[in-house]
């Protein structure tokens, strides 16, 4: 099955881009047209805090709300993304079940109605590219392609997730299933 680059598919770095923004990555591509592409890294957890970042959410955040290394790019912003049933307002639909944006009023609405803090996740910064940078990218094998899924965003233990979707590629990718993450990748 061949993908092709559009939101809502994972972008997963091939072994040998050694990039450190994005070595053992996953990004979830949130938007693609002939303008360029923004995703965001799913897989960096930071020991930041949403709470830290945005001190009037104390009263809905829990300590493990974390705050994602979302990308290189706008490192003082801060995205959400949502896993819920129907579109969350003033959103947009990226894959099955995940919606990127709302306000801050939103923010703080989902982190006091909802049970768990696994429907939400807090990136700061993205990962952007100009019209056909992507593309290149593609052309030089440094990304894999395969289908966004939520379980991985929001349920799997983020240190595992490039190395379980790398395995999930196919034998010759089999030997990286249980390596351990990059140390100096944080």
């Amino acid at each position: 099955m061949s993908l092709s680059l559009k939101k809502g598919i994972f972008l997963i770095a091939d072994p040998k881009l050694r990039d450190p923004n994005f070595s053992q990555t996953v990004i979830l591509l949130c938007e693609h047209n002939n303008q360029g592409s923004l995703g965001v890294v799913v897989n960096r957890p930071t020991t930041l805090r949403l709470s830290d970042a945005i001190p009037n959410l104390n009263d809905h955040c829990s300590t493990t709300d974390v705050i994602y290394a979302g990308g290189p790019v706008q490192q003082d912003h801060i995205m959400t993304l949502y896993r819920a049933e129907e579109q969350i307002p003033e959103s947009k639909h990226v894959a099955a079940g995940m919606y990127l944006g709302g306000s801050l009023a939103i923010l703080e609405n989902m982190l006091a109605s909802v049970s768990s803090t696994n429907s939400i996740r807090a990136y700061v910064g993205y990962a952007g590219w100009s019209s056909n940078q992507l593309e290149s990218e593609l052309e030089e094998s440094s990304w894999k392609l395969v289908p966004a899924d939520q379980k991985f965003v929001f349920d799997m233990e983020p240190t595992k997730v490039w190395a379980t979707l790398l395995a999930s590629l196919g034998k010759s990718y089999s030997i990286y299933e249980n390596m351990p993450p990059d140390p100096t990748m944080n």
